[in-house]
């Protein structure tokens, strides 16, 4: 079995080192990841596939070729930001997994468009949620689209 270990490099910044046995030889083998998402992803795999690198590694290439979801998209841009504090970073990822997963996350990045940002904002008010949160959410979406246009995933920002 897969397992992660956190490294804290001397910057402060994280890196995730994977660690598995692979499968013919039995030695001990690792890869260095720079997010956590990552990290889960390859031991997901290497876990669903006997521990074989390979099978696991022609699955992500395979995956690199779907376009990725709204929740992937700002995930990736999170991990992308340079030196940010460990406050932000804690920050976008909670209202990432507060407010944006459950509603639109699922959507693929290409589908988004101006009626899921509006259903998206009447979600955030029907729960009750502060205009300043809202405020804030959708200028991480805002954000995390330009990252995916910069990427090639969207041609513009909805």
């Amino acid at each position: 079995m897969a397992s992660i270990a956190t490294r804290t490099k001397k910057d402060g910044s994280k890196s995730y080192m994977v660690r598995w046995r692979d499968p013919k030889t039995r030695a001990s083998q690792g890869l260095t990841v720079a997010s956590l998402t990552e990290a889960e992803t390859l031991k997901r795999l290497l876990d669903a596939n006997g521990q074989s690198f390979e099978i696991a590694q022609h699955a992500i290439l395979s995956n690199e070729k779907r376009t990725p979801t709204v929740a992937e998209v700002i995930q990736e841009h999170i991990d992308l930001l340079i030196r940010p504090s460990s406050g932000t970073t804690k920050t976008y990822q909670t209202m990432l997994d507060l407010h944006v997963r459950s509603v639109i996350g699922h959507v693929p990045v290409d589908k988004l468009d101006y009626r899921l940002i509006a259903h998206w904002v009447k979600s955030m008010m029907a729960k009750g949620k502060a205009p300043k949160t809202i405020h804030n959410v959708h200028g991480l979406i805002s954000a995390a689209m330009n990252t995916a246009e910069m990427l090639g995933y969207i041609t513009r920002n909805p």
